[in-house]
């Protein structure tokens, strides 16, 4: 892989995790031992903060911002910040920090292991770790995600998710996106929130040279979840994003 390749694929890695974070389900590193490390980022307007099919946001529109370093030896990190409307009627941050390891394997698959945490800014706590493993083609990503306690509540969860991405023009590409949440816990205030919660969306993006616009009809099978939201309105909707990338 070319150093040229890679920092495109890696910024469009990060904005695409947007979208499935809306963050973090980076796309993660298709390293070589040739690549130079470097800083990326991005800054994006949402129409809807959607993660895992879920509107944190109230269905509102969200302001994010994300920057990564990805290290030659395929060490990664970084941290992501999103504006979110749970429980509460205020606007607050979400701020998610995370480090991981990756590799591309001769076959030309990559794998991948790491760790986030998760820290939402307010009068309550909805802190929480998480770790991952996932493996990666150039157009398709797997992962699974295990949290000990997900959004502060007493509940492991895991979560399993596919990403895909096919170009269809020179600058256009399509996306699409499978994600099932497993809850082995019984929530708060007595409600028992369905054991598999499943979420999908498909889009289109388009690259510009710096910018980069994604919209994407997103959908989640129940509203009977484990997040701290204040409830969908809507289970299903379209969710437009602007993203510049730095």
């Amino acid at each position: 892989m070319s150093a040229p390749w890679c920092a495109i694929f890696i910024r469009r890695r990060l904005l695409d995790s947007l979208r499935s974070r809306a963050t973090l389900a980076l796309w993660f590193l298709l390293l070589s031992a040739d690549v130079f490390a470097q800083f990326s980022g991005s800054a994006s307007l949402l129409s809807d903060y959607r993660f895992r099919g879920v509107s944190l946001s109230h269905n509102r529109p969200a302001a994010q911002l994300a920057v990564a370093y990805d290290d030659a030896s395929g060490w990664y990190g970084g941290a992501f910040a999103s504006t979110v409307q749970l429980f509460y009627p205020t606007r607050e941050l979400q701020l998610v920090s995370f480090v991981g390891y990756a590799r591309r394997m001769p076959s030309g698959l990559s794998w991948e292991a790491g760790a986030d945490y998760s820290a939402v800014t307010g009068p309550l706590s909805y802190s929480y770790p998480e770790v991952y493993v996932g493996i990666a083609s150039e157009n398709v990503s797997a992962r699974l995600y295990y949290a000990p306690r997900y959004f502060g509540q007493e509940s492991g969860v895991i979560y399993g998710e596919i990403n895909a991405s096919q170009p269809l023009l020179d600058r256009v590409r399509l996306l699409a996106h499978g994600g099932v949440l497993r809850n082995n816990g019984e929530g708060a205030y007595g409600v028992r929130p369905d054991r598999h919660v499943f979420d999908a969306s498909v889009g289109v993006a388009v690259d510009f040279d710096q910018f980069n616009l994604q919209l994407s009809w997103v959908g989640i099978s129940s509203e009977n979840t484990l997040y701290p939201a204040t409830g969908l309105r809507r289970k299903n909707g379209a969710v437009l994003i602007l993203s510049r990338s730095f």
